[in-house]
């Protein structure tokens, strides 16, 4: 028997998801056992749960898109793995209970130098901000780079990586008390408030390589402006709940746009080239480039409390289920 956490209809989180224990199925010939131990929650895992991506969501399902472990046994087809390997189960849902079973080639190789919390919170913001910077924007010494959400866990990781090429990021967040937050060289640090202070923070910034949004809304053409032409805006969060208006590409014809989303990219790669990537990140986490905050931690069992002290999503660290 385990636990599992488990959605049967799609909805608000914490009202639609709940602990069941089940039975655990005879292991197959060519897939292994991983014993979970951390978890996170994650804004994609609330954004499924929602019913967002229905179409590609069979209920039920258990959710938890980020989660690390140790294999546990391994199938008789199984070969490159063995018992007691640490590996991140990726490319499907399935985190938020005690056993996974999986594709042996899908999991990633997690060295020991990370601790158990740090694996658990090493893949989906790290991965996203190294696609981000160095397979989208092609971060390089030099570059100018604007991001929002900047005292986000992802936004601290991306200051980090971006100040280990010597770049040193204009961040905007939403707080007086978020500047606390924030780590390493930057630029500028502006507050976003209502009274157009993100306008008059980039005023006579221009010239700006790229840009990173996780808001949208009307914000973005502010930061658009800042661009030089040809320069890059990545859009990867709408944490405003408002999509970029129509206006955005009518009134800036002359700079590069686009999404960025981990899924897709782990989708369309050989799983060596991810690796490859996660070995970087994780080599990133060990030597304290980069880290993740976490704030609190529950028990799988307790996954309604953990659901009620993790949302909404702020600044502060990670809530995790061990």
């Amino acid at each position: 028997m385990q636990y599992q956490a488990v959605v049967r209809k799609f909805g608000p989180a914490e009202k639609v998801v709940g602990i069941e224990r089940a039975e655990r199925a005879p292991l197959s010939r060519d897939q292994v056992r991983v014993r979970l131990l951390a978890r996170s929650i994650n804004p994609s895992d609330i954004i499924t749960i929602s019913g967002a991506y229905a179409g590609r969501t069979t209920l039920p399902f258990i959710p938890g898109f980020e989660a690390f472990g140790v294999v546990e046994a391994c199938g008789e087809e199984v070969h490159g793995l063995v018992p007691g390997t640490r590996v991140l189960p990726v490319r499907s849902a399935g985190g938020w209970q005690e056993f996974k079973d999986t594709d042996p080639a899908w999991c990633l190789r997690v060295p020991d130098a990370l601790s158990d919390f740090e694996a658990a919170t090493s893949y989906v913001n790290p991965m996203t901000a190294w696609l981000m910077l160095h397979k989208k924007i092609g971060l390089r010494p030099g570059m100018r780079i604007a991001l929002n959400a900047a005292a986000s866990s992802i936004g601290s990781i991306l200051i980090g990586m971006a100040n280990a090429v010597g770049v040193e990021p204009i961040a905007i967040v939403r707080s007086e008390e978020s500047l606390a937050r924030l780590r390493g060289r930057l630029e500028a640090v502006i507050v976003d408030r209502a009274d157009g202070n993100v306008a008059a923070g980039l005023a006579g910034r221009h010239g700006l390589d790229a840009v990173l949004d996780c808001v949208g809304g009307a914000c973005a053409s502010i930061l658009a402006d800042a661009l030089r032409p040809g320069g890059h805006f990545l859009h990867y969060g709408l944490l405003s709940g408002e999509s970029i208006p129509p206006s955005f590409w009518v009134s800036h014809p002359d700079i590069a746009f686009s999404f960025c989303h981990l899924r897709e990219w782990v989708h369309s790669e050989t799983m060596g080239d991810v690796q490859r990537a996660y070995a970087e990140v994780a080599a990133m986490i060990a030597s304290k480039v980069i880290a993740t905050e976490v704030r609190e931690v529950f028990p799988l069992e307790k996954i309604g409390e953990a659901l009620r002290a993790a949302l909404p999503f702020r600044a502060g660290g990670k809530v995790l289920l061990a």
